[in-house]
Order: structure tokens, then C-alpha cells, then sequence
């Protein structure tokens, strides 16, 4: 293969941009949280309705399930002919049999509104986890005739089934033009099942770097602020971060640090002409990278935008509030903490790509909806620190409207 082959040219396509929506400012449940939310006993549908063959592909990615999950119960949901094969195993503590492939049918067919009524019309206990391993998606729609907390599978962008855990479908682009590099397909379903659970580990544990320079304890009963990010269109309003500032500094006896390369120095500035004098304590570029852990740890909260110190803060284990633009896609690149909480919009146009704010249609309202008030709210969720975690909102004023 000629090196030229292995390289893509052109020019980017320019993104399509969908409509906007009706954007406000909300937290985000990531799917990890709803995972440790079902504790460490979670009941498990594993899925698997297509052939004989395929079922024992799949048996490795089952016993990675159970070891993954050692107290939980795990039942399965498999075609007839696999059903009493199935209970052989000892490996399911129920098994039910649902026919939707067929011993021996040729031609596949994609489930329809007739077959997850069927499905439904079984009655089958409800399940925490449902974790289809079929990797096409002929049967994915079948999982909305379950009732589940969380769903896992194998995604494809032309048919989009909402799954909470997805790894994406590999065999029909596989099938349209062969890789160089092939993954078995045993591989893939237990790398889904790796999915499901790294998901519901990561943001557990905490993150440790070596001592540095930075003197203990500088941050200590602060709120960090950090306004930065190397794209624009991922900023806050600059109202935003004086708001909250303001409010944290009138609210609670906590003083505020802004940390920051040299372009936060007219933020910085800003707050120290709003704040009364002592309350601000300015680092922007005074702190080298690997001082800034040091630096956050003692910190009471810590509020950034989607950028690399709001990803150190969070896996730091400080108490995290991140403001995530419509730029990336949340669901993949939110901050992961074991006290994070992902403040957006919830934009219609999300994740648009875009590389610079100029170039958005909607004048970034993804950002400028969120509100000092939803971010206090959101810090007093996360934060330990008591005049934080009693913190809240400020009460709206009541809205009178003059009779007619």
C-alpha cells in the first residue's frame, strides 16, 4: 500500500448547521452517574437474539459482564433455538426466548412498531441494565420494548437508536469496503461490554501528581475561576464571569482566584475594579502547568469552560463546575470527577464543530443562556464546603402583569 493511499486530501466540508432549539441552562446526567446511581448489584438483560454461532461468540463478553459485575443478577433474552443451549451455561439466572430472526431465515429484516409491541406484550421484568450484543442493528429498536435504566449496543449514524452506552457498528461499513486491520467479532462485544463498564468507574477515583512549588494552601477558601479556553466559541460572557464573581463574594466568605494565561489578564482586571479590595486573588499567568494541581486541590470549587484546566480540576477531585459549549459533543467529551456537574444548554445545533465564534448563526446562545444563578446552583450540588453546598439560586422576582 502507497503511502499516498493511506492520506486524505480535500478541502473540510463546511458543517451543517441544525436549528437551535429552545436552549436553558440545565445539568447533565451523564450515563456514568445514572450507572453508580444503581449501585453495585445492578440487574442485567444481556440480548442476544440472532443464530447459534453467534451466541458463542458472545459467551467471553458475558463472562467479562459477571466479572465486572460479580453481585449482580444477569438474565438473558435470546432467540428459542439458542434458548435451552443457553441454560446449559449455569452463566444466566433466567432465560427468555423471543423469535424475531428465525432458525433459518436468509434475508434480515428490520424490527417495526409491531415487534416491540410483541415484545412488550411478554411482560418481562423490569432490568437495570439491558446490553444488546447483536452487532447490526436490525433488532436494536426491540430494546424500547424493555424496561430499562440504561441501555447498551453497537450505534450506526443511519439508523440512530438513543442508546446511553454505544460503541459504534463496525460489520456493514466492514462489509461495504474491507479494513486492512479486522477486530474479531468476539473482540468487539467484549470491548462493548469494557464500555459499559468503564463507564460506570470512571470519575470514581482521583487523579495525583507530584508536590510543586506552589505554596499549600493559596487557593484555599476560594472559588477558582478559569475564563480561558484556547477557542473562542467554548468561552462564557464576560457578564457571566463577573456575575458570578459578584454573587459568590456577596453570598458566602469565600474569595475568588482567577488562574489563566496572559489573554484572562483583562477579565482578571475586571473583577478586581467590581470586587471589594482582598477578595481577589489574581494567578493569571503566574502559574506554570505543572504547579497548576497543586494550586486547584485546596480550592473550595472550581468553575471552567470545556478546556484542559476544567479536565484537571475535575479529575483532581475538586469540586467542578463545567460550562460545555455546543462545540463537542457532551456525551463524549464532558470533564470526568468524582464531583463534576456539566452545565449546557441542551442547543438543538449541538455539537456544531464550529473553530470560531464568528462563524455561528445563533450568536452563541448555547453560552450566553447560561446564567450566574444556574451555575451557583449547580456548584452548591457539588461543592463540600458548607456556605457552598447551602448555597442556591437566588429567588426570581414574581412576575405582575397589569390588569387589561
Amino acid at each position: 500500500m502507497k503511502l499516498r493511499d493511506l492520506l486524505r486530501g480535500g478541502k473540510p466540508k463546511k458543517p451543517r448547521i441544525p436549528p437551535l432549539g429552545a436552549p436553558a441552562a440545565r445539568a447533565w446526567t451523564s450515563p456514568s452517574n445514572t450507572l453508580r446511581r444503581l449501585g453495585p448489584s445492578p440487574s442485567i438483560l444481556v440480548v442476544k437474539l440472532d443464530h447459534i454461532g453467534d451466541f458463542i461468540t458472545a459467551l467471553p463478553a458475558v463472562k467479562r459482564l459477571q466479572a465486572a459485575f460479580p453481585t449482580s443478577t444477569v438474565s438473558l433474552l435470546c432467540a428459542p433455538f439458542v434458548a435451552d443451549l443457553a441454560r446449559s451455561t449455569g452463566l444466566f439466572a433466567a432465560v427468555y426466548s423471543f423469535d424475531f430472526f428465525g432458525a433459518r431465515m436468509q434475508e434480515p429484516r428490520f424490527a417495526n412498531a409491531d415487534d416491540v409491541s410483541e415484545l412488550r406484550a411478554m411482560g418481562l421484568p423490569a432490568h437495570d441494565i439491558v446490553i444488546d450484543l447483536r452487532q447490526e442493528d436490525e433488532a436494536r429498536a426491540l430494546l424500547w420494548g424493555l424496561d430499562a435504566k440504561v441501555r447498551a449496543g453497537f450505534g450506526d449514524p443511519v439508523n440512530p437508536f438513543p442508546l446511553d452506552i454505544a460503541l459504534p457498528e463496525m460489520e456493514r461499513c466492514m462489509r461495504r469496503k474491507p479494513w486492512p486491520a479486522m477486530t474479531h467479532s468476539s473482540t468487539r462485544l467484549v470491548l462493548l461490554v469494557e464500555a459499559l463498564v468503564h463507564a460506570r468507574d470512571m470519575g470514581v477515583e482521583t487523579v495525583r501528581f507530584a508536590t510543586a512549588s506552589v505554596p499549600v494552601g493559596e487557593t484555599q477558601n476560594c472559588v477558582i475561576l478559569a475564563p480561558g479556553t484556547r477557542l473562542g466559541i467554548k468561552g462564557w460572557t464576560a457578564e457571566g464571569w463577573l456575575g458570578l464573581a459578584s454573587a459568590v463574594v456577596e453570598r458566602t466568605n469565600l474569595d475568588i482566584a482567577v488562574i489563566g494565561r496572559g489573554e484572562e489578564a483583562e477579565t482578571a482586571a475586571q473583577m478586581a475594579k467590581l470586587l471589594p479590595q482582598g477578595r481577589l486573588r489574581d494567578f493569571v499567568g503566574q502559574v506554570d502547568l505543572a504547579d497548576l494541581p497543586a494550586l486547584m486541590a485546596p480550592a473550595a470549587a472550581f468553575v471552567g469552560v470545556d478546556t484542559g484546566t476544567t479536565h484537571l480540576a475535575a479529575s483532581l477531585g475538586v469540586p467542578t463546575v463545567a460550562l460545555f459549549s455546543g462545540f463537542a459533543d457532551i456525551r463524549v467529551w464532558a470533564p470526568i470527577g468524582p464531583a463534576t456537574v456539566v452545565v449546557h444548554a441542551g442547543a438543538g445545533c449541538a455539537p456544531c464543530g464550529l473553530p470560531s465564534e464568528t462563524l455561528c448563526p445563533y450568536q452563541r446562545r448555547c453560552m450566553s443562556v447560561i446564567d450566574p444563578e444556574a451555575v451557583l446552583s449547580a456548584m452548591s450540588g457539588v461543592a463540600a464546603h458548607p456556605e457552598l453546598k447551602g448555597l442556591r439560586a437566588a429567588p426570581q422576582p414574581e412576575l405582575v402583569f397589569a390588569a387589561s
